[in-house]
Order: C-alpha cells, then sequence, then structure tokens
C-alpha cells in the first residue's frame, strides 16, 4: 500500500509514523461503520489530536461527496410537506433527474460563491483590526459603581405580572429571535449553505487544550466536496459568556456565574442594556453578526481570536458565534457545555448524528460526576448567612416587600442546614460517607419555609446571587479584606437546586474537610448523564493518552451499550522499544519496599529509598521526575531525609525541587527546574494528581528517569470514595450479584482509579520519537502481574518479566545511558 497518498494517510500534514496511520485507520473505520463508541489509548507524545483530525475530517469530506446527490434528491419542494401530493410520480425519469440536477447545481453554486467570498476575506483583515492576533484591542477594566448598581428589580412571585420574570420571558424570546435569524445577510454577501447533517464535536478539558486544538486544526486542509473549488474548514470555538464577553463591566468579574447573571440583567436593562449585543430586526446588527460569521470561517480562530474579533467589530462573541453552528463542520468546546443537555439546548446545539469526540477522556467518568455534583460546608453556610445579613441590613428600606420576604427566608433556609449540621456533630452522626437525611433537615420547619422551590425560583429569575456576591466583593476591596477564593452564593444557591431535583442517580453524605463538616450531593451513577450523549450521537469517541485500566467504562459509563458495537484500540508508543526501559523495584538488600498504608512510614524502608535514589542520581544524567502517592507524604519524606542528612546528600548529587501544593509557584518551579536539568542536572519531587501529573510535560533532559513510589490509591476514607463504593456494592447485588462479587467490584473500581493515576504520571514523561527515558516503579506490588495488567500497554511490553536485584537494576539503568551516548557520537 502506497502511504505517500494523502487519501491514504488521511491528509496527514506530515508523513505519519505507522502507529498514527493505525489509528487513523481505527478511528475511520469506527465512524464509517456505525459503531456507537470508540476507546481510544494513544501516548502522550504519539500525534494523538493531529491523527483525530485528519481521520474525523477525511471522514466527514468523503460523506459530503457521497452525500450530495442523495441530500439533493430529497429536497425537492414537496419536501417539507409529506402529506402534499404530487405528479411527480407520474414524470418521465429525465425530467426528475433534470429538476434534481438544476437544485443540485444552485446549491452547490451557492456554496462556491461563499467560498470565494471567504478567500476575499483572508486576504483582508477585518475592521478596526490594528493589531496582531492574541494581542487584545479591548482591555478589561473594572468600572466604578455605586449602591443603585446592587439593587435587584422588583419582585412579586404571587402574581401573573411579576416584572423580573415578564423581562426574562420577553428577553428569552428576544434573544431566540436573534439566533433564529441565521440565514441574515446584507444582500451582498452570500449565504452558506450547510450540505452536510453530520458535525464533528471536539471536547477536552481545558481551555489552553482547546486552543491547542484549534491550531493543529490550522496546519491541516482537506480534498474539497466542492469539487472544482478549495472548500475551508468551517470550525466555530465555544465557550462561555466568561471567556467571550467584551463588556468592560461585565468581563472583569471575578466568575463565571457573576459574568451569567451581569449578563442577563445587562440585556434586561431598556437604560443600559448591553450595547454589543445583536439586535431583532435589525438590519445594522445583522450586518455585524454575518461579518463575524463570515471572518470566523474565512481563518480558523482559537477563543482569544474570537474574543478579539467581536472586540473589533464590536459585536457580542458569545451570541454571535451562535450564527455559525449549524454551519460548522468542526465545533470545539468544553465538558460542560457538551455533557450538560440544558446547556446544550441553550445554546441551540443539536448533537442528533454527529460525531462526538471527547479528549483525555480518562478523567470522563470523574468529570460527569463533579459537574452534576455540589457540596456545602458549616463554615461556607456561616459566611454565606453573614453576608446576607449585611446586604439585608444595607438595602432593606429599598427593596420591595417581594425582595425582603424572600432574602429573609432565604437566610432563614440557610440557617436551618447549620444548624442541622451543628446537631449532627454534636451528635456524632457526621460520618465520612454516611447517607445525609434530608427529611430530618427539615424536621419542625414551617410548611412556607419548606417551599424550597420558590426560594429557588427567585434565586433563579432575580438574580439576587449575583447583586449580593457583587455588593460583598466590592465592600471587601473597599476594606482591604481578603476575598472569598470562591463565590459562595452561588455555591449556596447551586445546593438549593440539589435539594429541590436531586436525581435518582445521586446521594447526600457527610464528608469531613480539614477540620470542617460538609453536606456534599454526588452523582454516583453517571451513565444516565451520559446515555443521552451516546444515544443521540452517530457514534461517541473517548480519546485519550492513558486510557487503560478500560473496565470502568464500560461497567459505569455505557453498560447499555452491546459490545459488539464498541471498538477499542490501543497503539503503541512512537517511541522504539529501545529508548524505555521499564523497572520494577522490590526491595534494596533485606528492605522490601511496600509503601502501602499500614507501611509506608517504616524507618528502615525511607532510609534506604534515599540511598536508592541517590544510587540513581549518579547514574542518571539531567533531569530525573519522583512521584510521591500524596502532598503529605512527600513533605513527610523530605522532613525524614532533612533531618537524617539524605536529602543534603541527594542534593549534591542533583539540584533539588519540590513541587508545592500552592499551584501559583509551579511555573517558577518548572522554570528553575528546567534550567537545572539542562545543566548539571536536578531532581524534582512531585505529587501524583498534582499539577505536574497532570497538565505539565516533561521531555528529553527534564525526564530521563521517572520514579514512582508506591500506588496512589486515593483516600479509603473519603466521604466521596465510601459513598461511590457503596453504591458500586449496592448496584452489583441489585443486578443479582453475590457479596463476594459486590466487594471485588468496589476493589476493582477503587485499583483502577490508582493505576489510572500512575498511567497518567509516567505517561508526561515521553514526548517524540527521539526520546529517551528510565521508568522505575518503587514497590513489590509492581510485580503483581494482576497489578501489571492494569499499566499502559507500553509500559506492560517493556517490564522484564524476571524479578531482579537492585544491583541489577542499577546496572541496567547505566547500561541504557551508555548505550545513549554511545548513539550520540
Amino acid at each position: 500500500m502506497n502511504r505517500d497518498d494523502p487519501r491514504l494517510t488521511y491528509n496527514h500534514p506530515y508523513k505519519p509514523y505507522d502507529i498514527q496511520v493505525q489509528l487513523m485507520d481505527a478511528i475511520y473505520d469506527t465512524i464509517q461503520n456505525k459503531y456507537k463508541v470508540g476507546l481510544f489509548e494513544s501516548p502522550t507524545g504519539t500525534g494523538k489530536t493531529l491523527s483525530i483530525i485528519c481521520s474525523s475530517m477525511t471522514w466527514l469530506r468523503n460523506y459530503k461527496k457521497t452525500q450530495d446527490h442523495s441530500t439533493m434528491g430529497s429536497n425537492s419542494s414537496n419536501d417539507n410537506d409529506p402529506n402534499q401530493t404530487s405528479d411527480s410520480d407520474e414524470e418521465p425519469d429525465w425530467v426528475k433527474e433534470a429538476h434534481i440536477k438544476n437544485i443540485r447545481s444552485r446549491t452547490s453554486g451557492l456554496a462556491i460563491d461563499y467560498e470565494r467570498h471567504l478567500e476575499e476575506l483572508s486576504q483582508t483583515p477585518h475592521a478596526g483590526h490594528t493589531v496582531e492576533l492574541g494581542q487584545r484591542t479591548h482591555k478589561r477594566k473594572k468600572r466604578a459603581t455605586n449602591d443603585d448598581d446592587f439593587l435587584p428589580d422588583d419582585y412579586n412571585s404571587d402574581t401573573d405580572s411579576n416584572s423580573v420574570e415578564t423581562k426574562n420571558a420577553k428577553l428569552q424570546q428576544e434573544i431566540n429571535q436573534i439566533m433564529k435569524r441565521v440565514d441574515g445577510s446584507d444582500g451582498k454577501t452570500p449565504g452558506f449553505v450547510n450540505t452536510c447533517p453530520v458535525t464533528i464535536f471536539f471536547s477536552s478539558r481545558t481551555h489552553s487544550q482547546l486552543s491547542q486544538f484549534a491550531h493543529q486544526l490550522s496546519i491541516t486542509s482537506f480534498e474539497s466536496s466542492l469539487g472544482e473549488i478549495a472548500e475551508r474548514i468551517k470550525f466555530m470555538p465555544l465557550s462561555s459568556r466568561k471567556q467571550l464577553c467584551i463588556h468592560p463591566k461585565v468581563s472583569s468579574l471575578s466568575s463565571v456565574s457573576a459574568v451569567n447573571d451581569a449578563c442577563v440583567e445587562l440585556q434586561q436593562k431598556s437604560d443600559k442594556r448591553c450595547e454589543f449585543m445583536p439586535r431583532v430586526n435589525n438590519p445594522e446588527s445583522d450586518q455585524l453578526v454575518q461579518r463575524f460569521a463570515d471572518y470566523s470561517f474565512a481563518v480558523i480562530k482559537d477563543i482569544e481570536e474570537l474574543h478579539e474579533l467581536g472586540a473589533d467589530l464590536k459585536v457580542c462573541p458569545y451570541y454571535a458565534s451562535r450564527r455559525n453552528i449549524e454551519n460548522s463542520e468542526i465545533i470545539a468546546l468544553p465538558y460542560q457545555m457538551l455533557l450538560q443537555q440544558a446547556t446544550r439546548k441553550s445554546l441551540g446545539l443539536s448533537i442528533k448524528d454527529s460525531i462526538v469526540i471527547i479528549d483525555e477522556a480518562h478523567n470522563l467518568l470523574d468529570v460527569i460526576s463533579s459537574i452534576n455534583s455540589v457540596s456545602i460546608t458549616r463554615k461556607e453556610l456561616s459566611s454565606v448567612i453573614a453576608s446576607l445579613k449585611l446586604y439585608y441590613n444595607k438595602f432593606t428600606k429599598r427593596l420591595n416587600s417581594g425582595n425582603r420576604i424572600h432574602l429573609m427566608k432565604l437566610i432563614k433556609l440557610c440557617s436551618l442546614v447549620e444548624t442541622y449540621i451543628k446537631n449532627c456533630e454534636i451528635q456524632n452522626k457526621c460520618v465520612p460517607g454516611s447517607d445525609v437525611l434530608i427529611d430530618e433537615l427539615f424536621q419542625g420547619s414551617t410548611g412556607d419555609l419548606l417551599n424550597i422551590h420558590r426560594i429557588e425560583k427567585y434565586l433563579d429569575k432575580s438574580k439576587i446571587a449575583y447583586k449580593i456576591q457583587t455588593y460583598i466583593e466590592q465592600s471587601r476591596e473597599e476594606s482591604d479584606e481578603k476575598q472569598a477564593s470562591s463565590p459562595l452564593l452561588f455555591k449556596v444557591t447551586a445546593f438549593l437546586k440539589s435539594l429541590v431535583n436531586p436525581s435518582k442517580e445521586g446521594r447526600f453524605f457527610w464528608d469531613k474537610i480539614n477540620d470542617d463538616t460538609e453536606i456534599k450531593y454526588l452523582l454516583l451513577d453517571p451513565s444516565e448523564m451520559f446515555r443521552d450523549v451516546v444515544e443521540s450521537a452517530r457514534c461517541v469517541l473517548l480519546c485519550g493518552g492513558t486510557m487503560e485500566p478500560v473496565e470502568d467504562y464500560y461497567r459505569y459509563l455505557f453498560p447499555y451499550v452491546p459490545g459488539e458495537k464498541i471498538k477499542k484500540f490501543t497503539c503503541g508508543h512512537i517511541v522504539p522499544q529501545e529508548n524505555i526501559e521499564v523497572l520494577t523495584v522490590s526491595s534494596r538488600k533485606t528492605t522490601v519496599f511496600d509503601f502501602s498504608y499500614h507501611k509506608r512510614n517504616d524507618p528502615s524502608m525511607l532510609r534506604e529509598l534515599a540511598l536508592s535514589l541517590q544510587d540513581i542520581c549518579e547514574r542518571v544524567p539531567n533531569g530525573i521526575i519522583v512521584f510521591a502517592p500524596s502532598y503529605k507524604y512527600l513533605n513527610q519524606l523530605i522532613s525524614t531525609w532533612r533531618k537524617d542528612g539524605n536529602l543534603a546528600k541527594i542534593s549534591t548529587l542533583k539540584q533539588v525541587f519540590l513541587e508545592s501544593s500552592d499551584s501559583t509557584s509551579i511555573e517558577s518551579i518548572l522554570r528553575d527546574y528546567g534550567a537545572a536539568a539542562r545543566g548539571s542536572g536536578a531532581i524534582l519531587f512531585s505529587v501524583v494528581g498534582g499539577k505536574m501529573s497532570e497538565g505539565v510535560n516533561f521531555s528529553d533532559e527534564l525526564a530521563r528517569a521517572v520514579i514512582m513510589l508506591g500506588l496512589p490509591y486515593p483516600n479509603a476514607f473519603s466521604g466521596e470514595l465510601i459513598a461511590k463504593r457503596k453504591f458500586i456494592e449496592e448496584t452489583t447485588l441489585s443486578k443479582g450479584g453475590t457479596q463476594a462479587m459486590a466487594k471485588k467490584n468496589s476493589r476493582e473500581y477503587y485499583e483502577n482509579i490508582c493505576m489510572r493515576a500512575v498511567n497518567q504520571s509516567v505517561g508526561r514523561s515521553i514526548r517524540h520519537a527521539n526520546d529517551y527515558s528510565v521508568i522505575v516503579l518503587f514497590d513489590t506490588r509492581y510485580n503483581s502481574s494482576h497489578i501489571q495488567s492494569k499499566l499502559s500497554g507500553w509500559m506492560r511490553s517493556s517490564i522484564r518479566p524476571e524479578r531482579e536485584s537492585f544491583d541489577m537494576t542499577l546496572e541496567r539503568i547505566a547500561d541504557f545511558f551508555a548505550a545513549k551516548t554511545l548513539t550520540k557520537r
């Protein structure tokens, strides 16, 4: 097979490696043959993103070409009315074919005209564009406020003429009208005709990962489905108001919830209405939105550049970007937008028959649970009650009776929950993982207060949380008081909503956060929340660098999908076998390395571990990354070695760096570590699940060795894990399983969390085909075939089957780097 043919390499911009072609083959096959779910593991550094783009876009363009004839044939004038009779059945075939050809020609002509229009736009900067892309012309800054800004509109929940609700209803109607005008144009710009019913949705965890996807997409091109003219990739990134808002006052707010509420409120005010919001039945506004849509298609843009475009054109990018949703071939969006049905509905996003690609899917189970979960602590409630009382006392004379009554009810409700927690603490009921009895919470309360629906409705309709939060924040600024790290009133609002509408797949339970007591609502069964995505889409592709072990996805994410409709693919590493050495260390001399909870603090083991690290430092050039199971254990190790002098000995061999739990220092630590590693050498002590293990890539000299200390099992006594394992056991038993099976499934889930963390951390070390590294797994349990079966495939294949002494391990490390030195010569 000639892989130089771009059609056989999926139009990859470079000559792909064999494993990249294998991955693209597997993705194309999954889409083409209508598998419902695809699980794809492609190790970090193997060009996964480009492989995803090239295979899915090649399929889409091929599909558009084959659909041209069938869709044109079905789009006759009678298509919109299936009950309408027609004489077309009696027409000769040549008449039908001529009619279809005429429609196809006219539609294709419009699409070709639009491509020419986009080509012209790509050559000319958009109006007002005076800086390089990535530099914002619009500066976000805070404006002075007065007390009137903190007052809500009058509220009357018991009348149909409620001013807030009426305004909200009218506003939503107006927004819907704006969004329906997707075909509006200035009469000169050819409107784009969407000839393909399939859209690719690409979703990832962070804003930076989505921006990276946009940049990767920008270096690709694909065969045109229009034949005679090059076809641009129709790409649209979507994001929150927080990322896209260009209004100076609103965009300066600290939280997503505050920005959302402020945006809606600004649209309600006839005298201070947002100047950037598209207008209904306004030709000038329609032209602006269409220009925004055209420019965003002319050149692929990430979220930052979309914000820049909106600022230059003086049109809201959050709303204007919706103009392109129906016409996009690829839409990039964060997890929250894709995975929440209500959010998709509000955006007008339909994933029916689409291709849904979820990147970094190793954490998908946790993501679905977390975005449908909420918690509140006793101390947070106390802080919120104080804030509510402060606001009420300040503005009580200026609030109408509806606002005053509902604010007092809100204060009483929060006080009720706080008192309940205090009483349970006294009675020792707040055992982590045990159920919170919601019925007990409201015992002895008045029926009026128990109508949480009304309070929840008030919070939702009045946007009072935003008003109070901004007032409290300004008060703290003026008094130089330190602000809370998160907007607590929005957290309380979310918690009250969970009380009103708890899912049957979730549970309220107790937990402890340091010395504080927490009530947590956790979604325990993410499969039902994910079902809507799976059943709506043509297929769902879950991709990641470290998907192993995969059992949890089958059991807890899509148990309702038949096995024959799931395709699983794991590709090897792009790095040749001789560039990877995976070594397990069970012991040193007579000391066994066992980092299980009850043995990890053994003084002799800690001493032998320090000596082992010194031996490895002597044999490994440049940088070494050491992963500890937790910050607490890392601090304990460092403290012990400081006292016994072993840390000083390690520092004579490599400059020592420590990951801090304070994320603000990450960049400076990485910068200094990188400089030292490339120079005389350095060792970085990091934490599994910390910033270094998740979001940082260690390539080349930064990680010539990766050392894993023990198996990083999560805290078995956390309320969340206890509740989840209890749910798994109950579910197993409810399906006819035995007690032994229930315990086994619970244990497997616990183990899989640990092993995914191991795979994720180690996977940061090798980034490209010429990279090389030694991976050392310290713990006798790594010699278990059961544990090894849960490692990523590329690691499993590199582990030596026989147990070896530590001296032999050191010899292998020395030989490995000696061979690399010879290769360089």
